[in-house]
């Protein structure tokens, strides 16, 4: 950001420095033009009026007035034109133009040396102008006229080529600042999309994140302060996911035994049959319940129940496989969902589920044991509470056959005892 800010006010700063020397440079030449047409020009012309003036007022012989001061005014005329060749350009003006210019003082200059010696003479004596006083008045005239106009059109030449320089270097920076100011506008908006570009973006994720998208992120560019607040967006956005995440699993967790909860397995049944409807797979569920929990419960208190309950929990992820999903519906009733089983693959599952346990109660008497129900779909419904209720009838079948069973060994061995 401060280097497209550099960019844009670096040549605008550079431009107007170099538009404020241009501009005084010609302020300047002006100014010498105007002082050299002064200088140049003015004596020329004054020496030719005092002449005129002589011509006109015989000022020569008949005027007790003092004699105008001719040989200064030559005097600075030969300094004009020696300054005017000094500063010259061969490029100003054409060489013919400069020449004649020089050429016609040069021939003026003895004429008005001779004509200041003999007014100086006929003053001092006080004589009438002559006859050759005369001529030589008015060839001084012409002379002079002829000088002063060819130093005119050397100081015109002069200036017509500086005026165009001047025209041509106010084009150049009419056309600079043109292209200036567009180069300028460019940035200025290669500037704003860059600084609206992350700020829609942000503005894009934010309204994700307000829909619940977690796993939205913002690309972040460069490494500006928008880039560091896409950064720091970022972080948020994974802390708020990992969060969210977190919570949703402690929503359907069961936090005794890790399983999944009530909520939780009866969810995962739900999916599991949307699944089943559209590939046409067979879909098992397993209702399991503990036997002599609330024996255990009872006689060695709550802490040694939550420990069956967490060993059974063990057992059953052990067993399970990988794609299967086991929930506590509440209580010692436990939920297991197999997608893509039959029954009879259900029933094995349940089979070594029960043995094991069955084995681990034998070693330790406030284990409990287990007792399953098995319910297939298609077969036992294609929906979550016939399957459940399937399940139940037969777990519930099997409790009162074991219980049927128990007594009726209980009877028999009275009976063999009498």
């Amino acid at each position: 950001m401060t280097a497209i800010i550099a960019l844009l006010l670096l040549p605008l700063a550079v431009l107007s420095a170099v538009s404020m020397v241009v501009l005084n440079e010609q302020e300047m030449a002006f100014r010498d033009s105007v002082e050299e047409s002064v200088h140049g020009l003015l004596p020329l012309g004054t020496l030719e009026y005092y002449l005129q003036q002589a011509l006109v007022d015989e000022l020569l012989a008949e005027s007790n007035d003092a004699v105008p001061d001719f040989a200064a005014l030559t005097q600075n005329i030969d300094n004009s034109f020696s300054s005017i060749q000094l500063g010259m350009d061969s490029k100003d003006v054409p060489e013919d133009v400069l020449h004649d210019a020089q050429n016609a003082w040069v021939q003026a200059r003895p004429s008005v040396r001779r004509l200041v010696e003999q007014v100086h003479a006929q003053h001092m004596s006080g004589a009438v102008a002559s006859l050759n006083t005369r001529a030589e008045l008015e060839r001084a005239i012409r002379d002079i006229s002829s000088a002063r106009a060819s130093l005119s059109g050397v100081l015109k030449a002069r200036y017509e080529n500086a005026a165009a320089q001047r025209k041509s270097q106010l084009h150049w920076l009419m056309w600079s600042w043109l292209i200036t100011l567009t180069a300028a506008g460019l940035l200025v908006v290669i500037f704003l999309r860059s600084l609206l570009r992350p700020l829609q973006a942000l503005t894009h994720a934010a309204r994700g994140i307000e829909e619940g998208q977690a796993s939205v992120r913002v690309n972040v560019e460069g490494r500006d302060e928008l880039a560091v607040l896409a950064e720091c967006f970022n972080r948020m956005a994974a802390n708020w996911e990992a969060t969210q995440t977190h919570l949703q699993a402690e929503a359907i967790k069961d936090p005794l035994t890790g399983v999944l909860n009530r909520r939780g397995i009866l969810s995962r049944l739900d999916a599991e049959l949307d699944l089943h409807r559209l590939r046409q797979q067979p879909l098992s569920v397993l209702a399991m319940d503990l036997d002599r929990f609330k024996f255990i419960n009872d006689h060695y208190g709550h802490s040694m129940g939550d420990r069956a309950l967490t060993w059974v929990a063990g057992i059953m992820r052990g067993v399970l496989r990988e794609n299967d999903h086991l929930g506590r519906h509440g209580g010692d009733e436990f939920i297991a969902v197999l997608p893509n089983t039959s029954h009879a693959s259900a029933l094995d599952i349940a089979g070594r589920i029960s043995e094991v346990v069955r084995e681990g109660a034998a070693r330790e008497a406030a284990y409990p044991e287990i007792t399953i129900g098995v319910a297939t779909a298609p077969a036992d419904g294609g929906q979550a509470a016939s399957l459940l209720e399937a399940a139940d009838a037969r777990l519930y079948a099997q409790k009162k056959h074991r219980r049927t069973t128990d007594a009726a060994e209980s009877a028999g061995g009275r009976d063999g005892g009498r």
